[in-house]
């Protein structure tokens, strides 16, 4: 078995357990604080965190189970790669700096969490990193599809806050800062994940090279 396979399964099973396992912990959760099941459910889903360490799961999963299909494809493309492996490495740097100080799991959850917002995290930006082809890719060429995921989900939680009155995180709440003062907070948050999808295109070309200049030179036949 390959080391790209060897890491995707295992970057892919990690995920897909925290995710299940803290969607169990979040139900549960609810239930006990009166919630109905679709509002807890609600509330799960309304995490950045939750969403991409799903897409991660999901680009890692459903290539190698459909590889012939269109879904299959389009979730091995490029764009959707790049996206979450950005966007992965967002959730854990930004849980490290921001959130880590006021969010104290116990029990399960203190391990799904450490999953969520560093295995996975890791995991994934070195699989993208050492096992993507990335030739011919171009930052500013792709940076509009790049920014449709963030910029999708900010759209989402706001859309959402207004109808239910809460926000997920403490950086974007419209009811606290304002519109203005959410995407203000929003537009850095989507610079500085830019910044970190140029990284790992930067970091993904260097690999790339080493292996091209490490392969063994062919002796053309006489």
């Amino acid at each position: 078995m390959s080391f790209r396979k060897i890491l995707g399964t295992a970057t892919a099973l990690v995920a897909w357990v925290c995710v299940l396992v803290q969607l169990v912990y979040s139900v549960r959760n609810g239930l006990a604080r009166g919630e109905s099941v679709p509002r807890a459910l609600a509330n799960y889903f309304a995490y950045f965190t939750i969403l991409t360490n799903l897409l991660v799961a999901l680009v890692l999963t459903l290539p190698a189970l459909a590889p012939g299909r269109r879904i299959g494809r389009a979730f091995a493309d490029l764009r959707v790669t790049w996206t979450a492996a950005a966007a992965i490495l967002v959730v854990g740097i930004a849980y490290h700096l921001l959130l880590r100080a006021t969010h104290n799991p116990t029990g399960g959850e203190a391990i799904t969490n450490i999953g969520m917002h560093y295995l996975v995290p890791a995991m994934y930006a070195a699989w993208w990193v050492v096992c993507t082809d990335v030739t011919g890719a171009r930052w500013a060429d792709r940076a509009l599809h790049l920014s449709a995921y963030p910029t999708a989900y900010f759209g989402y939680i706001v859309g959402r806050g207004e109808v239910v009155g809460t926000y997920p995180y403490f950086f974007v709440d419209v009811a606290q800062l304002g519109l203005l003062g959410a995407l203000r907070n929003a537009a850095g948050i989507l610079v500085f994940y830019l910044v970190i999808a140029w990284l790992l295109l930067l970091a993904a070309s260097r690999v790339g090279a080493g292996r091209v200049s490490a392969a063994p030179a062919t002796t053309p036949n006489r």
